[in-house]
């Protein structure tokens, strides 16, 4: 069985590799930015573990609901944040099927839960969408300009605003 737990500095290379495994060219973010999201906010990042071998990871931060981060932006800080925001997740091939997504989703409900957020939000790409719904999450409403703005970013993808109510 797999083990969620935080994510730690050394972690940032087998990151990075699992990154370019899963994600288009074109959703590829540089090991520098993935660097600094680790940086910003160690305490909200986590990776599944399986037999000391990198299943998957997720990176989060808080935010507000209806502010959607353009691709490879620096993450924001919000005085007043009222969601958890799902930046990136992704799960070997060697794992799919096993629950990582679903468990590393379940770590970020609870880190959110303990934060005071009652939300989670995330921009789905990559025809995940059906997978997001399947994990509680809604199409936002209503898209503003700055949303399809920073939607458009995520290029060589259809991307969605969701969000998740917490109970």
């Amino acid at each position: 069985m797999f083990v969620i737990r935080q994510m730690q500095q050394n972690d940032l290379a087998a990151v990075i590799r699992l990154q370019d495994s899963c994600y288009h060219d074109d959703l590829f973010e540089a090991p520098e930015v993935v660097q600094q999201r680790f940086m910003r906010h160690p305490q909200s990042c986590w990776v599944a573990v399986y037999k000391d071998k990198l299943w998957g990871y997720l990176f989060t931060y808080p935010s507000k609901v209806g502010k959607v981060n353009p691709l490879g932006a620096e993450f924001p800080q919000y005085a007043s944040a009222d969601c958890l925001y799902l930046h990136d997740v992704a799960v070997s091939r060697d794992a799919r099927g096993q629950g990582v997504a679903s468990a590393l989703v379940h770590q970020a409900a609870l880190h959110a839960k303990e934060l005071g957020l009652p939300q989670l939000a995330l921009v789905a790409v990559q025809n995940s969408l059906e997978f997001w719904q399947q994990q509680g999450f809604q199409q936002y409403s209503p898209i503003t300009p700055d949303i399809e703005h920073a939607l458009a970013t995520y290029l060589g993808s259809t991307a969605h605003y969701l969000v998740s109510k917490l109970q």
